[in-house]
């Protein structure tokens, strides 16, 4: 895929002097599963390219440029093979017919700070587009635009969140950690008595905006690196489109059966629940909300009886990357409260084992 970014020369950003020490940069990129990368998987199973953009800071408020969009490719079996290249992701020489040599590049033990970010994947129609701000010659941040659209996850790429570094990190791999501008949600019923489960009847549910906007599932989505200051995170925002879902009207459950009795037999979590193949497990992907939305009001009816139950405004920015779950708590009076708002960063594969796991900060 290629990356459109502001017309640049020489001139206007300045490649990087020679560094005193040779120490070669390599680089990695992997998919976020949670906070620490120790679950995290090789990005590799899913693109086996991605662009990169790496600067220093030879002081806190200069840039110089030490990569511009070189193409980075996953070679299988070539870890260690040349000093660039200590897991299987090669830069050196990997540039497109036409485009500039990519060379070799060495940290620079005196500069203040790096920044490395990248992208990978995209389709004919949804090219992610880059940019210097203010403007090319004297750049303070870079800024990645695309679309993201959830009902058509394969043509979403990946952005990276920046990777930041100072002198301690200086000699190592840089590893890039990528995730798709995307959240997912999901609502659960769980019972004050579980016991009485089996004999309560739940119909209708219905999770909306209190304030009657719809969930939005498209728009445009910008990711801004910092290249001065002290900013060791990239900055998203959403700009949605019009349209979108009117509400999330499917709850979550999982699939139990009594392995002790009958394994054939299927336990519903409640009186008249849906217990057919595809009603099971429950996730809706929509565009994050970085800048938050309104509260939201779950309506069910209990053994016929309408009931309410609203989520402030403060729990319903959703973040890319992270899977948010509602759970709400039936009452042995029939009433419905929130009990429990959880996050956790999540893989965006498609889960066909049953004891898909959730990892919560």
């Amino acid at each position: 895929m290629t990356v459109a970014c502001g017309p640049a020369s020489e001139e206007e950003v300045l490649p990087s002097p020679p560094p005193v020490q040779e120490a070669p940069i390599a680089l990695s990129g992997n998919l976020s599963e949670e906070a620490t990368v120790t679950r995290a998987e090789g990005l590799e199973t899913y693109y086996q390219s991605f662009k990169v953009w790496a600067f220093k800071n030879p002081t806190v408020s200069t840039v110089q440029m030490v990569m511009d969009e070189y193409t980075v490719n996953w070679i299988a079996n070539t870890a260690n093979t040349t000093t660039s290249n200590t897991d299987n992701w090669e830069y050196v020489n990997q540039q497109l017919l036409g485009d500039t040599e990519q060379s070799i590049k060495y940290w620079d033990f005196s500069a203040q700070a790096y920044r490395f970010f990248g992208v990978a994947g995209a389709s004919e129609t949804n090219v992610p587009v880059g940019v210097y701000k203010p403007n090319a010659t004297s750049p303070t941040s870079f800024e990645v635009s695309y679309t993201s659209d959830a009902k058509d996850e394969s043509s979403i790429p990946y952005y990276s969140h920046l990777w930041y570094g100072e002198s301690d990190d200086y000699g190592k791999p840089v590893q890039l950690v990528f995730i798709k501008p995307l959240a997912k949600v999901r609502f659960i019923f769980i019972f004050e008595e579980p016991a009485k489960a089996a004999e309560t009847e739940l119909t209708y549910p219905d999770f909306r905006p209190s304030n009657g906007n719809t969930i939005k599932m498209k728009g445009k989505v910008e990711v801004t690196y910092s290249l001065t200051g002290s900013a060791s995170g990239e900055t998203f925002s959403a700009d949605a489109e019009a349209e979108g879902i009117t509400a999330f009207t499917k709850d979550y459950y999982e699939k139990k059966v009594d392995d002790d009795v009958d394994p054939s037999i299927i336990i519903p979590p409640y009186l008249g629940a849906d217990i057919t193949a595809s009603a099971f497990e429950k996730v809706y992907t929509v565009l994050p909300t970085p800048q938050g939305q309104s509260s939201y009001t779950l309506t069910v009816s209990v053994n016929g009886d309408p009931k309410t139950a609203v989520v402030p405004a403060e729990f319903m920015t959703w973040l890319p990357g992270y899977l948010y779950t509602y759970i709400f708590k039936v009452h042995v009076d029939g009433s419905v409260t929130i009990d429990n708002v959880q996050s956790a960063f999540t893989l965006w594969i498609n889960h066909s084992k049953e004891d898909y796991r959730v990892y919560n900060w």
